[in-house]
């Protein structure tokens, strides 16, 4: 039952998130925001993300420190969310809408970190990288629908989805906070033996960072030109779920008795050196076979490299820095997608510049990803032995 709801939290934002994008330049015309200026509404929606990842995953850790549910927290925020999401379609000015838009992106971000504390305080071992996972399960599941959702609401009206996907979220958050456990006692303090944890975990983050723009380029940029080569603009929703099905195929693999011996970021490694071989075939694919093929591996390594990223700053921060961390990577990836939406809206993706290397840049980036988390593993050897150590006890006994 956890996993369907931290599931269902996920895929609930995510389509919240699709909605917004296939509508935004609708309701942008009419508050009177010229279309052009769409892409920048976006760019902004980013950086708030960035900003309020980081706040919130700091929050987070101080409210779970101080109380004993941290969901009632989360369904104050989410239901400010859930209203200003729902007034989105009614803004008649460019104010109006600017700071409805501002005050919807930074209240949903209390959805993206904060969960991710509840799992880590709450549960242990197995059973928390399990529901880490299963709620991206959700942002994958959401990712494969989503073509088939923008093509069928085009020409609908905003308001009535928008309504619905509010009051399923907010019902969702109802739930994650009716199952969240109290507190474990805690022997000791609750912060990090000094020393403990991992080294050098700023290698950690810039490879997510990297793996992410690998990720944005990919999906965003590269994936439609791609399929258009072998298919009609008209068959594109019927290709385009491909990544994300992968994605929803692989997400859970770590949680395989197998893989489940291996601490996250040497998963993370592993999945980020398979991803480039992915995405250079699917660069290099002569048929809409093999581009789905590619597409299909490179969406089930991105679906184990965002959740071995997760679990990863998860551990880096216990204990009492889990929102911190976990604020971070979402962060990163809000970075990310700033990158992307910035490159396409001022045409520096199609630059000279830019144009020729674009197909390449998903792969280049995820290579040096993976290349700088080789570094971090190699730095935190001992470390990463006394966890591998720790999971194949647990794997043995559940």
């Amino acid at each position: 039952m956890r996993a369907l709801i931290f599931c269902s939290v996920q895929f609930l934002l995510a389509v919240t998130w699709t909605l917004y994008v296939a509508f935004l330049p609708q309701l942008a015309t009419q508050a009177g925001i010229p279309r052009a200026q769409v892409a920048w509404i976006l760019v902004m929606d980013q950086v708030i993300f960035v900003a309020m990842d980081l706040a919130l995953g700091i929050a987070a850790d101080r409210v779970a420190n101080g109380m004993r549910r941290l969901g009632g927290w989360i369904l104050a925020l989410s239901v400010i969310s859930a209203l200003a999401f729902v007034l989105l379609p009614s803004a008649s000015s460019p104010v109006l809408l600017l700071a409805l838009t501002a005050l919807w992106a930074a209240t949903s971000s209390a959805l993206r970190a904060p969960p991710m504390v509840i799992i880590a305080r709450r549960l242990q071992g197995s059973a928390s990288s399990f529901l880490v996972l299963a709620s991206l399960l959700g942002i994958g599941l959401a990712g494969a629908v989503a073509p088939v959702l923008t093509a069928r609401l085009r020409e609908a009206s905003p308001l009535i989805p928008f309504a619905a996907a509010s009051a399923a979220l907010v019902l969702a958050v109802v739930a994650l906070r009716w199952v969240e456990l109290p507190p474990a006692p805690q022997r000791g303090g609750t912060e990090p033996v000094a020393g403990a944890g991992p080294r050098r975990l700023w290698l950690l983050f810039v490879a997510v960072w990297l793996l992410a723009l690998g990720f944005q380029v990919h999906t965003a940029i590269n994936s439609g030109p791609a399929y258009l080569r072998f298919v009609a603009s008209t068959e594109l929703v019927r290709v385009m779920p491909a990544f994300w099905i992968g994605f929803a195929l692989c997400v859970l693999l770590p949680e395989t008795p197998w893989l489940r011996r291996f601490p996250a970021c040497v998963l993370l490694l592993a999945a980020s050196v398979l991803g480039t071989l992915a995405l250079s075939g699917f660069t290099a694919a002569a048929s809409l076979q093999a581009v789905l093929a590619a597409q299909c591996l490179a969406g089930g390594m991105w679906g184990i490299m965002f959740g071995a990223a997760a679990n990863a700053a998860l551990d880096a921060g216990h204990v009492g820095r889990e929102g911190r961390c976990t604020g971070l990577v979402f962060a990163v990836l809000a970075i990310a997608a700033f990158l992307r939406i910035a490159m396409v809206a001022s045409g520096a993706a199609k630059g000279a510049l830019l144009a020729g290397l674009m197909p390449w840049v998903p792969a280049l980036a995820w290579s040096a990803g993976a290349l700088l988390l080789a570094l971090f593993v190699a730095a935190n050897l001992a470390y990463l032995a006394a966890s591998a150590h720790t999971l194949r006890r647990q794997a043995r006994s559940g």
